[in-house]
């Protein structure tokens, strides 16, 4: 494991991630990104729209 920079006491209760799918490679994926412009894990496409599901 690595550390980069300072510690931080952060306690996160939990993360709020959404469920995205890149339109090119069909890839379904959860992010918490705070980005506006998402790009898919997979193929690095910006063709990703959000998914309603849990």
């Amino acid at each position: 494991m690595c550390s980069v920079g300072d510690a931080f006491n952060i306690e996160i209760q939990a993360l709020d991630a959404k469920w995205y799918k890149c339109g090119d490679c069909k890839n379904e994926f959860r992010c918490v990104s705070v980005k506006t412009k998402l790009e898919c894990p997979s193929c690095h496409s910006s063709n990703v729209s959000k998914q309603y599901k849990e």
